[in-house]
């Protein structure tokens, strides 16, 4: 990993690849729920790989 990808990960959210979360009110609250929980498990599962991905080449 590079000097710059290091400092673009601890200084930044754009090495993050998974979209921010934009709440929809129009819909019940079930269904929101639902889309948060997806996006949050994406999320969740994202930076798990990426640990990985750094943890490998250490």
């Amino acid at each position: 990993m590079t000097q710059e990808e290091k400092q673009i990960i601890l200084e930044t959210y754009k090495w993050i690849k998974v979209k921010k979360y934009i709440d929809d009110e129009s819909l019940s609250w079930e269904k929101r729920y639902r889309r948060l929980e997806k996006h949050h498990l994406e999320e969740t599962n994202f930076l798990i790989e990426k640990i990985r991905e750094i943890v490998k080449k250490l």
